[in-house]
């Protein structure tokens, strides 16, 4: 898919310029992959990514028959919660980047190489981690809906701290973008390319999709 460049030369721009920007600017991404027939709920959910020369941006849009958001702490167990996830693999292989943050955006930011330990970033990289959700920022348990909610995420390219991203036009990636929710009432594991295998798994490089950064 292509990446559009957007708010070109506004270092750091507010988080609700991006939103608007995203939505009246960017077409959404629709995650509509059900991968596992154990788990065939599938949530509606989109996703915008544009990004300028100090942050790559994302904006999920999510419906859901149930939220939960009790994890707090940065680099936790946040895939338990209603969580949206990012994987960027910058050289097209299997070394990359595992963003994923709940509906009230705590995140975990990882680097691994499949089959290798994940090394997570440290707090300080966490918080250069830019978020604001529907939903505010403070936990709550499960609240059975639909729930309708989206979050903005602005990732600084430093953050992708083992390559060097910047100036990204013209870049080939490959990634992948996910919803999951593993210990909701109702489980589930969507994303926006097919994946092949045998049970729930989205640290699967092989099945990334293609990103061009125009």
């Amino acid at each position: 898919m292509k990446v559009q460049q957007i708010l070109e030369g506004i270092t750091k721009p507010p988080l609700d310029l991006i939103t608007e920007t995203l939505e009246s600017e960017i077409a959404p991404l629709k995650l509509e992959q059900v991968n596992w027939e154990e788990f065939p709920y599938q949530p509606e959910v989109s996703v915008q990514i544009a990004y300028n020369e100090s942050e790559l941006f994302l904006r999920y849009c999510v419906s859901e028959q149930a939220v939960k958001a009790v994890v707090t702490e940065n680099n936790g167990r946040v895939w338990t919660d209603s969580c949206v996830e990012f994987f960027l693999s910058p050289e097209g292989n299997d070394v990359y980047y595992n963003l994923e943050v709940n509906c009230i955006g705590t995140a975990l930011l990882g680097f691994r190489k499949k089959g290798d330990p994940t090394v997570h970033a440290s707090d300080e990289v966490i918080g250069s981690i830019r978020r604001i959700s529907s939903l505010g920022n403070k936990p709550f348990p499960e609240k059975k809906g639909p729930i309708d909610w989206e979050i903005t995420i602005a990732i600084p390219w430093e953050a992708f701290s083992k390559h060097e991203l910047k100036p990204v036009q013209g870049k080939k990636m490959r990634g992948n973008f996910y919803k999951c929710g593993d210990e909701l009432s109702v489980p589930h594991f969507v994303s926006w390319t097919h994946i092949k295998t045998e049970s729930p798994a989205f640290h699967v490089p092989e099945f990334f999709g293609g990103l061009e950064f125009e």
